[in-house]
């Protein structure tokens, strides 16, 4: 009886130590994420508190963290310096344009990929993922010589309308993971009950789909509204530009002394903030999709 005690006690202490170490795990686990999260959330912050500064407290020799007096005019100023409302309102009509486009394109490229046997599939497929690593540099005097050729220089169609032609290999690859992932056995019973190839696709698969296809949105909305070099080769007009390009153009036009003298660094802040606001919210309304998606198209190779 007293060994069995004595086993009992060293049982219950080998537990205790067991417990405690797994909690100081994860409070160093939660101490690490905390630090890392609050370094790479620095430059958000110094935006925001940039944004609400005056040039003369952002250009101190002394940081300033927090303004002494926010400036919340300097939003409404940017508005009024620059047409930057079309500018945004121009990115977001390449984006209507463009992301649908790339979706349904390599939803249907993917569902060829994994779920028909043609001739030469894997070897297309293969192909097809050594497109990305190219250079966009490498086909960037090709694509212009060819849109300029087609007279679409300073119109949206250069940044839209290849969208429609496969999505890209990266979207396409994602997809037919996460396609691969869904059991053919749903195919197979919707092919039993009289559906064709699109219908299985549509009403089967696709409701399956929607956290890769949230995942392709967010990333396709993502590039659409940062994509720089784009809009920057094909729009020559002020008028056309995207909020990404615009930033660009108050930017370099607040160095050059354009449309006045006054120092606008605090302005241009205003203009970073104002232009990833939409960037955080779309990421946080739709995070769970993105993780999700990201996760599961990794589960079948």
């Amino acid at each position: 009886m007293g060994a069995a005690a004595r086993y009992g006690r060293v049982d219950r202490t080998l537990s205790y130590l067991a417990r405690r170490r797994r909690n100081t795990k994860t409070i160093l686990t939660y101490l690490f994420l905390i630090v890392a999260g609050l370094i790479f959330a620095f430059p958000l912050f110094w935006v925001l508190s940039g944004s609400l500064q005056t040039w003369l407290e952002l250009r101190s020799y002394t940081p300033h963290l927090l303004p002494e007096v926010p400036q919340w005019q300097n939003y409404p100023t940017v508005f009024q310096m620059t047409p930057f409302a079309r500018w945004m309102l121009n990115s977001l009509i390449i984006i209507v344009l463009a992301v649908p486009g790339g979706i349904i394109s390599a939803t249907l490229a993917a569902y060829a990929f994994a779920r028909f046997p043609f001739k030469g599939r894997d070897t297309w497929f293969m192909i097809m993922l050594g497109t990305m690593m190219i250079p966009g540099h490498v086909t960037l005097i090709p694509q212009y010589l060819l849109f300029y050729y087609m007279k679409w220089i300073n119109t949206y169609l250069p940044l839209t309308v290849p969208a429609w032609f496969g999505g890209g290999a990266f979207s396409i690859f994602l997809l037919r993971q996460f396609i691969l992932s869904i059991p053919r056995d749903l195919d197979e019973a919707a092919l039993i009950d009289g559906a064709g190839p699109f219908r299985i696709l549509w009403q089967v698969l696709v409701p399956l789909m929607v956290p890769a296809i949230t995942t392709l949105a967010i990333l396709g909305f993502l590039g659409a509204w940062n994509d720089f070099m784009g809009p920057l080769i094909y729009l020559n007009k002020e008028i056309l530009y995207t909020a990404a390009l615009g930033l660009r153009f108050f930017a370099i036009t607040a160095v050059a002394g354009y449309a006045g003298t006054d120092p606008r660094d605090h302005l241009l802040m205003a203009g970073s903030a104002i232009m990833t606001a939409p960037v955080l919210l779309i990421f946080i309304l739709a995070q769970r999709y993105f993780v999700q998606g990201v996760v599961l198209s990794g589960l079948k190779m």
